[in-house]
């Protein structure tokens, strides 16, 4: 018979003898520091959005961009990976020492989350706190009513009968239409103060594709490694203007309906019948449930409506897409998004309320 080496019980494991590390220490306190001495959004529009943003998003996709997988989901695996294993090995080990391993693995747990959350931070997430679009593109509230709206949801209607054929012949596969995108994408994210060039981002398949689905999540953007991902499934009309939402959020443009918006101007001031029509279904899925339209559609585009709904409601899982929409409204609403997930909708209120010049830009304050 083999005899069980029994470790004695004032004998702890390496990781709990060392106790708390300098790791530890370092990382919570800087965690603390970036929760707390948050700058103004003045500060963080020059001297991070327009400042030193531009070239940390280079770095990133730099290393990023080339690899044919999705770096972020293989880090997120590792993350998950390793915090089992660590927690199980720790406690295993720990025998007669196990609360206090179980309080060192804790500390080294919340370290290893707040490391993670100073490089949400200083990678991208200090764009939540950026001079608002709000304060910038000039609204007359007096044309924000329930007639606007109305009579903006029969012009939506009406530029999609007129789009939707064209948009039909223009049809390309995958994600060809991204540098056709470029201009009209560049000179939109300048009118609103982002003089910078982003280079249109690479999208990669994803292990959450799965999870996509079930939520009703067209696109995601990972902050982390500046990687972005599309719904796979998503119709060829639809992808022009999701693809062109998550580009803004690499742009520095954290805000949904910021994002919402820079796509539908991106796109809909395109000469390109494909990338136009699939700006304003972004347009026509973001209308309010119970608005009144009193123009007729067109027959092309009403099956392509119909047919991005009936796919939403074959693959999506209720249950899943609401808690997705709770615990992402939390998020928002954590990072400066006072609507929260009610955000994706606010672009509507410019779309109706500013002024546009010839080429479509909307006029910005200053």
């Amino acid at each position: 018979m083999f005899e069980e080496r029994r470790v004695p019980p004032h004998i702890a494991p390496r990781s709990a003898r060392r106790g708390i590390t300098a790791f530890d220490v370092v990382a919570i306190a800087l965690a603390i520091v970036v929760l707390v001495a948050q700058p103004n959004a003045a500060w963080i529009e020059r001297y991070y959005s327009t400042g030193v943003y531009p070239a940390i998003d280079r770095g990133v996709r730099a290393l990023t961009s080339p690899l044919p997988f999705c770096l972020g989901d293989l880090l997120f695996a590792i993350a998950v990976v390793w915090l089992v294993r660590f927690w199980i090995v720790t406690i295993r080990r720990a025998r007669g020492a196990r609360t206090r391993a179980a309080g060192i693995a804790l500390a080294r747990t919340l370290a290893v989350a707040c490391a993670i959350y100073v490089w949400f931070d200083i990678s991208w997430a200090y764009n939540y706190a950026r001079i608002p679009l709000a304060q910038k593109v000039v609204v007359h509230d007096d044309r924000t009513d329930e007639n606007s709206v109305a009579t903006f949801a029969d012009r939506t209607v009406d530029r999609l009968s007129q789009l939707a054929d064209a948009a039909h012949r223009e049809r390309s596969d995958g994600d060809a239409f991204a540098n056709r995108l470029v201009p009209t994408f560049d000179a939109t994210i300048a009118r609103l103060g982002s003089h910078d060039v982003f280079a249109p981002p690479r999208v990669k398949p994803t292990l959450f594709q799965p999870m996509m689905q079930l939520s009703a999540s067209n696109g995601f953007t990972d902050p982390w490694t500046h990687e972005i991902n599309l719904d796979a499934t998503a119709s060829p009309y639809e992808r022009p203007a999701i693809y062109a939402h998550e580009w803004a959020h690499i742009a520095g443009f954290a805000d949904e309906s910021e994002a919402n918006f820079i796509a539908v101007i991106a796109c809909t001031t395109s000469r390109d019948p494909l990338l136009a029509y699939s700006g304003w279904i972004l347009v026509w899925f973001n209308l309010p449930s119970d608005v009144h339209v009193s123009h007729r559609m067109g027959r092309t585009a009403y099956d392509d409506i119909t047919a991005i709904r009936a796919h939403y409601l074959q693959n999506v899982n209720t249950h899943v897409e609401q808690v997705q929409r709770i615990a992402y409204d939390r998020y928002l609403k954590s990072n400066h998004v006072k609507a929260g997930y009610a955000s994706y909708r606010l672009f509507i209120r410019w779309m109706t309320g500013a002024d546009f010049d010839a080429t479509g830009l909307p006029h910005v304050r200053g």
